[in-house]
């Protein structure tokens, strides 16, 4: 069997099963039918999974970090740390500047 949905009903769709923890159209048409009990996670669940996606993704996007001028591995930084504002000092002493503000 199968059915015909526009775009958005088809989204919201595909997100409602992603939201139910990934079930498969087929046990979300048997829930709705009363044919079978889904688990639906509770909102702080979701809330909490949500939470820690964007954490990850920001942090792997936007984590300051360099390299150990010893082994060569990366060293995290955390935001507003000593070491952290060492850096920026370090910065400032040395003239690291914008590209485009060379020369002013």
């Amino acid at each position: 069997m199968s059915c015909r949905l526009d775009k958005d009903t088809h989204a919201l769709l595909k997100q409602r099963l992603e939201d139910l923890g990934g079930v498969s159209f087929a046990d979300f048409v048997k829930d709705s039918l009363g044919l079978l009990q889904l688990k639906i996670p509770a909102t702080e669940e979701i809330r909490e999974r949500a939470r820690d996606e964007g954490y990850n993704q920001a942090k792997e996007e936007y984590q300051i970090w360099y390299y150990c001028a010893v082994c060569g591995k990366r060293i995290d930084m955390e935001p507003n740390t000593d070491a952290h504002k060492a850096m920026i000092g370090y910065m400032k002493q040395n003239g690291w500047r914008h590209e485009s503000c060379h020369g002013r």
